[in-house]
């Protein structure tokens, strides 16, 4: 099912994210998407509409809106396009062509992508912050509904890219593709960062270390946070994985985390981060175990975000204190993985 709403594609394509972009093209009367948009929120049912500018409080925003009827649609239709965007994108990245969106563009046919459908990001120039090629630019996939849930992780893998030479291979965003005269992208202030870890602890690991931490918070997505260490010869395998409550009303979807710690040489030899989606059973029974417990395993569909692998990149390794801060940006907003790392 596509969105119901005739400006989808013009929002699901822009940088600027629904809540700021909708506000915009409503005051311009001369944007080419105003009228459209107006006839979208005219379509808003009026009891879908009253029940969320209840629950939400939407009124305490519109003290000084001269409309108020058409502020608590605009508020209810950026928090729709939020729901329709994730949606869709989900289900373009379980796409299983060859060659989904967007890389069936005509900008990328020679561009090469592994079985995962992530790219080499030496195949982009990544001066304008953003994955230029032919004068169009890409952005990273967003790992949750946010738009801007992969914005640090992005920031981190361009650092990386730039000053240590990592070669990252990198998921796509299904929807973004602008001619890099066009491209503004948004810039967001955040620190972050966590304590550093025991490595020599790791080294003499001979059982798998692990822990779980709850998110009690009712407001927040998030449910439980499952991380092992564990020992495999002279590697140490490091996944992490964080799952959504069971009653979240958004799409069943983790952060998942895997790394391989070289015990000879101190330094990370893979890490990958990814999505995993769920159904609602796949999720109750995903509950039932900890990610350390082979019957997580094949739960779930997993989509993979982005890729390092020092096998394929001269053996050239991660070092420690880089893989902390792509697992705490990878993580953001998890103050639990803060904290450890």
């Amino acid at each position: 099912m596509i969105s119901q709403y005739l400006t989808f594609d013009y929002f699901s394509r822009s940088l600027l994210d629904p809540m700021f972009e909708v506000f915009e093209v409503l005051d311009n009367n001369n944007h080419p998407e105003n009228e459209r948009l107006k006839i979208d929120l005219n379509t808003i049912d009026k009891i879908d509409l009253e029940k969320y500018v209840i629950k939400n409080h939407i009124d305490f925003h519109l003290d000084r809106v001269e409309n108020k009827d058409i502020g608590r649609r605009a508020y209810y239709f950026v928090h729709k396009l939020h729901k329709d965007i994730a949606r869709i994108r989900i289900k373009k990245l379980l796409d299983i062509n060859d060659r989904p969106a967007p890389y069936n563009s005509s900008n990328l046919g020679g561009l090469f992508i592994d079985k995962n459908h992530l790219a080499p990001i030496d195949q982009f120039s990544i001066d304008n912050y953003g994955f230029e090629k032919g004068n169009l630019v890409y952005t990273l996939c967003p790992i949750l509904e946010q738009s801007n849930s992969s914005y640090w992780i992005f920031i981190a893998i361009l650092k990386f890219t730039k000053e240590k030479k990592i070669n990252f291979k990198i998921r796509l965003n299904p929807f973004i593709e602008i001619p890099l005269n066009d491209y503004q992208p948004m810039f967001y202030k955040m620190l972050v960062h966590g304590k550093p870890l025991d490595w020599k602890k790791l080294l003499s690991l001979r059982n798998d270390d692990f822990g779980q931490w709850f998110d009690e918070k009712e407001y927040n997505r998030m449910g439980f946070t499952d991380y092992v260490w564990s020992p495999k010869d002279n590697e140490v395998h490091f996944t992490c994985e964080e799952l959504p409550k069971y009653n979240f009303k958004g799409i069943k979807s983790s952060r998942y985390f895997h790394a391989i710690f070289n015990k000879n040489t101190g330094g990370i030899k893979h890490c990958d981060g990814a999505i995993r989606i769920y159904s609602n059973n796949e999720l109750s029974n995903r509950a039932k175990f900890h990610v350390k417990d082979a019957e997580v395993r094949k739960v779930g569909k997993r989509i993979k975000i982005f890729q390092y692998e020092s096998k394929e990149n001269m053996d050239k390794e991660i070092d420690q204190d880089t893989f902390c801060q792509l697992v705490t940006n990878f993580f953001v907003w998890n103050d639990d993985v803060q904290l450890y790392f």
